[in-house]
This record gives structure tokens, sequence and C-alpha cells, in this order.
């Protein structure tokens, strides 16, 4: 008889046991569960952000988009929620839209030195500035230019905006220790379409370039050739 107790006791404590294991088990599926579907913030692109834009830039031009999604859904720890901890490093390849906003896209302005075409279905093409055609200097990679060309029949604009991925070796917006030789370079790198990049070739065995730094403000309009003919009309 209390061998026969025993074993019931036993049989009884062993049940509770694995009742209690069982319990824990499914608390920890259940809570991990909806630790996956925590609410979490992150921002997004909502559009194209071009290789060597600041986080700061990305942000005042409405580029980025708060978003609320499952945690599970977010792509890696180094995705952000706020953009202050990269506002004044530089994408160092383009983001496209939809895009997660991670810490390890962004570096030091002038650190890469990678070719980024910022824009599907374009191409990369380089030519030979001096600096008053394009604009002493100014023009960095990044810049939105309008491409004037000269020829012995007259001036007229030949592309109102293209976008300069690179100077020189330089494809990120310059640092102020790097040196002389890579930023006072003469060779300018677009990333323009088929049709673009013929006008360009063209246009520099044909005549002389020059480039105009545009903003987000800037008008451009195609206007009649300029030539003797008309220099001092209305």
């Amino acid at each position: 008889m209390a061998r026969r107790t025993v074993l019931l006791v036993v049989a009884i404590v062993v049940a509770a046991l694995g009742a209690v294991l069982v319990g824990n088990y499914v608390h920890d599926v259940r809570q991990s569960a909806l630790a996956k579907q925590q609410p979490t913030k992150i921002l997004v692109a909502k559009k194209v952000i071009p290789a060597g834009t600041t986080g700061a830039a990305a942000a005042n031009d409405g580029d980025l988009q708060q978003v609320t999604v499952p945690r599970d859904a977010v792509a890696s720890s180094d995705v952000l929620s706020s953009i202050e901890p990269v506002a004044n490093l530089v994408t160092n390849s383009p983001i496209f839209p939809g895009e997660q906003i991670m810490k390890v896209k962004f570096g030091k302005p002038g650190e890469s030195t990678a070719l980024s075409i910022p824009t599907a279905g374009t191409m990369a093409i380089s030519l030979s500035f001096d600096d008053p055609t394009r604009v002493d200097g100014y023009v960095v990679p990044g810049s939105q230019v309008a491409v004037f060309l000269t020829t012995a029949t007259g001036t007229r604009l030949l592309l109102p905006s293209v976008t300069v991925i690179a100077i020189g070796g330089r494809t990120l917006v310059p640092s102020s220790g790097q040196n002389a030789a890579q930023t006072q370079s003469d060779v300018v790198t677009f990333g323009v379409t088929e049709s673009e990049a013929q006008k360009l070739i063209y246009g520099q065995t044909a005549g002389k370039l020059y480039l105009a730094l545009l903003t987000k403000d800037s008008a451009v309009a195609s206007l009649p050739a300029t030539s003797s003919s008309n220099l001092f009309g209305s």
C-alpha cells in the first residue's frame, strides 16, 4: 500500500511539473509572438535619395517618412526611427523609395570613392571642364546643373537638368581633409540617359560646354539660340 501511495504521489508531482513546463512554454511562445507584433516606428524613403545627400538635407526636403510596422518587419537593429544620428553624415549609395533608413548607409563626407548611379536606367559619363565652365569649382557631387552649348552659330541650352555624380575620384561631397588634387579635378561625371549622353558627347566635340548650377528655385527655359544676329535684341 505504502509503495502504491508513493508511486501515486510521484505521478501527481510529475504531472504537475509537466503542466508547469508546458504552461511556461506556451507563455514564452505567446510572449515571443506578441513581441514580434509590437508596433515599432522607423524611417523609410519616400523617393530616391541620391548618394552624397546628408541626413539633414533628406529630412528637410521631405524625402523621409516615419511609419509604424511590426517589430519583425524591421530589417535590422540598424534601422533608424530618427534622422538625428546621421544628420551630418551623407549617404554612401542611393536609397530607393520604400527602403528602410539604416545607419550603415551613411558615412562621413568624402569617405567613399565608389561610383553610384542614382537613377535606374541611367548611365555614367565623364567630361573635362575647366573652372569657369563648371561654375569656378562650385559644382560638386550631387549638384543639379543645366548644360549650355556654344558653337560658331550661337549659344543655347543643351540639357535643362542633369545630376553630377562625381568630381574626379570623389563621389560624395568633399570633406575639409580631402587633398587638393582630388578636389580640383577638371573631370565631371554625370548620371544621364542614353539620349543625354549622346548630346553631351557630341556637344563637347562640336563646341564648348558650360555648366550652370541649379537650385530648387532655378528657372530654366529653352530659349532661342543667342548669336551675333540677336545678341543685342530684346
